[in-house]
């Protein structure tokens, strides 16, 4: 009969085998893969060590940073650095704040520049929006509903959608001027007013 078929073939030189010592027999773990079995090594204990402190110091940065804010993200960092070099290379470094405009003769002076620029012609005469631009009067904004936001848009347009750049066509008095108008117009629900587009502002 051959049995050759019953035989477990080995790896190892012939004449050789593996030699188990009593303390590897109780590292052996239960789980057998193809005749494979591993022993139980736990890493090194400083290995383990330097586990439980990275952790901790995990821990300990969240709080300082994120929960108490005790210290400069890497974020706020790099724009501190930014202003350092920007003030030592000479470079104006004033922030300017911008602030909407809410007297009569600044809204005035907003609605005409809106009305001769043709931005009636995508937004309505009233703001209400049409086929081709979203209504300037609901709750809900594409690019954001701060003044800051709507200067940005009036000063680099938004190409993508048809609408042209307005910074080499006005001051910047009358973009913050036209901007201030567009942000009167909430909540003054004009009739076949659009649907709402974009996010709803906070």
């Amino acid at each position: 009969m051959n049995n050759e078929g019953n035989k477990t073939e080995s790896s190892l030189p012939p004449g050789e085998e593996v030699t188990i010592t009593d303390k590897e027999k109780g590292l052996l773990m239960p789980n057998e893969f193809d005749g494979i079995r591993e022993l139980d090594n736990p890493p090194p204990r400083w290995l383990m060590y330097v586990l439980y402190l990275t952790v901790f110091f995990s821990a300990l940065y969240w709080v300082h940073y994120h929960t108490f804010k005790q210290g400069l993200t890497q974020e706020e960092e790099y724009q501190a650095e930014m202003v350092a070099s920007a003030a030592a290379s000479g470079a104006d470094t004033t922030v300017v704040v911008l602030t909407q405009l809410t007297d009569q003769a600044s809204l005035d002076a907003g609605k005409k520049i809106f009305n001769d620029k043709l931005c009636y012609s995508c937004h309505g005469m009233l703001g209400e929006g049409n086929a081709v631009g979203p209504n300037l009067t609901d709750d809900y904004w594409i690019h954001g509903s701060s003044i800051e936001k709507v200067v940005e848009v009036l000063i680099n347009g938004v190409p993508a959608k048809g609408m042209a750049p307005f910074k080499d066509q006005l001051t910047k008095e009358q973009i913050l001027q036209v901007a201030s108008y567009v942000l009167s117009l909430h909540g003054t629900n004009p009739p076949n007013a659009k649907a709402p587009q974009g996010e709803k502002a906070g």
